[in-house]
């Protein structure tokens, strides 16, 4: 009798400290994390803590090929181009659609613009509408096509460019200034991109690929309709002055910052979902031209090495973005440029890759969705990368598991050898 007393107190106690402890973990991990300052610290880890069940991929596997320049005169030699893809394994080719000015044009086109995009839109300049006929080429290979597209650099026509750019807080003379880059809470140029995307895709591409200008940095936009905007939304006060703490410039002149203020993590948060708003109303535009267009989105290497920094200075959550319909996650694994500027060793490098893919299939659901950019030029000296590093990244992304890849740029020397390896 004492026996069973003593069990049914132990079942009593255990409820009290256990229920509590539910609704906590409720709150922290199932409540309302739009506004919290819960999303600065949201780690991509955390994805992890509950691993849902994984099933057979569904998503088409990408082995990509991503263009800057097409490097050749015609079509003729393009389709020889597309042919020595096709050999090694390659069954999608990301073509660069916009065009800003200095950059390079497509050797084959005849520029009427000097920036602008190249397929048939009344909401840009028209470099030259040569993207149909790639997208031609492509199908007649048997290889898919996404147009690579610009949001908040992309040259648009708009009523008042001026009125329409975001702006930003300078560290050095502590006043606001213009940035190149378009306001998202401007009206005209949400209207402009929308009307843009659905062009792209009446051009007959398989796909888009959403660059990586969709973000925001620490110290924008204070544009009036953001500040207005978010004020309203929120009820707190948004002054620059007070965001950021213990602002200095480190030795290589870059402007840092110490610490952020609560309401900063607030700022970030929601400026996160802002953007992630407008990819969704981009991409149901897209789908409604072509349910079947396929979206990418590029994504920094912050953004699973480093959430926290990512949400901070780029105003960027792939954890949050995994709540968009999404068909690809382009992950920016560029080793040279993770090398330099977190100090690695080259295996250092090679091992933040896997890891960065070993973290990655914890989070997305389908191992294809996930697809890792692997850099094939030194972005500094403009130089090829040596066969030997492209096979360890290509090698270290591989021993993870199964997942979509793509190499940048392409361009007649790339050793497709390598790819062929791995691109099967």
């Amino acid at each position: 009798m004492a026996l069973q007393m003593r069990k049914k107190w132990l079942y009593v106690l255990a409820v009290l400290l256990v229920v509590p402890a539910g609704f906590c973990l409720r709150e922290i991990y199932f409540g309302d994390r739009t506004m919290s300052t819960r999303c600065a610290a949201a780690s991509v880890a955390e994805a992890r803590t509950y691993p849902a069940k994984k099933e057979l991929p569904s998503t088409r596997r990408i082995l990509g090929a991503q263009v800057l320049v097409f490097e050749s005169r015609n079509f003729q030699e393009t389709e020889k181009n597309f042919v020595n893809l096709k050999k090694a394994g390659v069954n999608t080719v990301i073509v660069r659609a916009f065009q800003n000015h200095g950059d390079r044009a497509h050797y084959f086109a005849r520029p009427r613009e000097k920036a602008g995009v190249y397929f048939e839109t009344s909401h840009a300049p028209v470099v030259d509408p040569v993207l149909p006929k790639i997208v031609s080429i492509g199908h007649h290979h048997g290889i898919k096509v996404f147009a690579w597209m610009e949001t908040r650099k992309m040259p648009l026509h708009l009523p008042d460019p001026e009125a329409s750019r975001a702006l930003a807080y300078s560290f050095e003379t502590q006043a606001l200034e213009p940035t190149a880059m378009w306001s998202i809470f401007d009206e005209s140029v949400e209207k402009k991109l929308i009307g843009i995307y659905k062009d792209v895709v009446s051009s007959g591409v398989d796909g888009i690929l959403i660059q990586d200008d969709l973000i925001m940095y620490q110290y924008e936009d204070f544009s009036s309709k953001a500040v207005s905007l978010f004020e309203r939304q929120t009820g707190k006060a948004l002054n620059p002055r007070a965001l950021y703490g213990n602002v200095f410039m480190d030795a290589e002149g870059h402007w840092c910052v110490s610490r952020y203020s609560d309401t900063f993590w607030v700022w970030a948060c929601w400026k996160n979902q802002k953007l992630l708003d407008l990819a969704r109303k981009l991409i149901r535009s897209a789908k409604a031209v072509n349910p079947e267009i396929e979206v990418a989105m590029n994504f920094m290497y912050e953004s699973v090495t480093d959430p926290k920094n990512a949400l901070a200075w780029l105003s960027q959550s792939l954890t949050e973005a995994t709540r968009l319909p999404i068909d690809y996650y382009a992950i920016m694994a560029y080793h040279r440029q993770m090398k330099k500027e977190l100090h690695l060793s080259e295996e250092g490098a090679y091992d933040k890759i896997s890891n960065m893919t070993a973290t990655l299939l914890g989070l997305v659901d389908d191992p294809y969705k996930i697809m890792m950019k692997v850099q094939m030029t030194d972005w500094e000296t403009r130089k090829q990368i040596p066969p030997y590093e492209a096979n360890q990244v290509f090698k270290r992304i591989n021993s993870q598991g199964k997942v979509s890849l793509a190499f940048i740029p392409y361009s007649p020397p790339i050793p497709l050898h390598v790819i062929r390896n791995y691109f099967r």
